[in-house]
């Protein structure tokens, strides 16, 4: 290589330091599934318009595996609910995980409808990352006259919040119905045999029936496919006019940076159940290191609990001591329909 062809590579690399012409190729690394999961849990992207025009549905499936069991019945289903996984995966011990199995009882908050969440800590950071891209993409209008980059930004906030709104959010992710005003509703929330914790759900003529949320029904919207149609088509003029923006580009690479660091940390962050659209008051907890004495301490708490619970952590049958203990459970709470 001549001495010409090195000082021309050195060159068009510090060019490239200067001024960065790759910002599209470097934040599109980054995106995909965290966007979307951002989405479900901020209700602020843009990756799930192809899954709209495709399947039609907007939220990402569950990313924590469990199962939902209706103690009246002793049914157990697969969780497809986006939120009630989350409710199950954020579950956090007080302190350091205990041996055994842990049993935490809550009851549904008459005070707050279900579906609407608290604003939590990643709430107000999406609010304050959106106010300090905007403070950034002002210094270029400022100090070298390119208006652009406020402009682009503020389109593409403002095109995520409308794609956030559509109103096939709420519905897809709280498609339940509502619990009578004297009927109860008690369900066990869990990761399965092998466990170290089960959620507890009492619900007394509040809230909605978390076992119609566990089976994630499918909720269509004829307005949902040609908005998210629409939206693309803006998206894709709004990346032609990021194409165009040559100078200050490292103002628009560090707006796009802080807007994918807090899509990160708002999919991963573990959230309070009020934060998730649950309002849950915990009642009670029962904490053993054997995990037969656990369910029968929970049975005494809650009638059915700890009988429908041996069939998640003993799939292999009981010993004959405590089949018995199960049959007599069992025939008490029959008694008592």
């Amino acid at each position: 290589m001549s001495q010409a062809q090195v000082t021309t590579n050195f060159a068009l690399m510090k060019a490239e330091w200067s001024n960065p012409t790759s910002v599209l190729t470097i934040l599109s690394v980054i995106g995909g599934d965290i966007v979307q999961s951002a989405i479900a849990q901020l209700s602020y992207a843009f990756s799930a318009i192809l899954c709209a025009i495709g399947s039609r549905r907007l939220a990402p499936d569950p990313d924590c595996p469990c199962s939902l069991v209706d103690v009246s019945t002793g049914y157990a289903r697969d969780v497809k609910s986006w939120p009630l996984s989350r409710l199950v995966r954020d579950y956090e011990f007080p302190g350091e995980t205990p041996p055994g199995l842990t049993i935490t009882f809550y009851e549904t908050s008459p005070d707050k409808d279900c579906g609407i969440p608290d604003h939590d800590w990643v709430y107000y950071s999406g609010v304050i990352v959106i106010m300090v891209q905007l403070a950034i993409a002002i210094i270029p209008g400022a100090l070298f006259g390119n208006w652009m980059i406020i402009i682009i930004t503020a389109g593409g906030i403002l095109l995520a919040q409308v794609q956030a709104a559509l109103p096939q959010w709420q519905k897809e992710l709280w498609s339940a119905r509502l619990i009578p005003d004297a009927k109860s509703e008690v369900v066990c929330l869990t990761k399965g045999n092998g466990s170290a914790y089960v959620m507890v759900v009492k619900s007394d003529g509040v809230g909605l029936r978390l076992a119609d949320l566990a089976s994630g029904r499918e909720v269509t919207s004829r307005t949902t496919v040609p908005a998210t149609f629409l939206l693309a088509i803006l998206w894709l003029i709004h990346l032609f006019c990021m194409t165009g923006v040559v100078n200050n580009s490292w103002y628009s690479l560090l707006i796009g940076a802080l807007g994918m660091m807090q899509n990160a940390i708002a999919s991963g962050a573990r959230r309070s159940p009020g934060a998730l659209g649950f309002h849950l008051e915990k009642v009670r907890e029962v904490q053993n290191k054997k995990v037969f004495a656990a369910l029968k301490e929970a049975e005494e708490v809650e009638r059915k609990v700890g009988v429908v619970l041996t069939d998640i952590f003993f799939p292999g049958g009981l010993r004959p001591d405590e089949e018995a203990w199960k049959q007599e459970r069992m025939a008490d709470n029959a008694t008592k329909e």
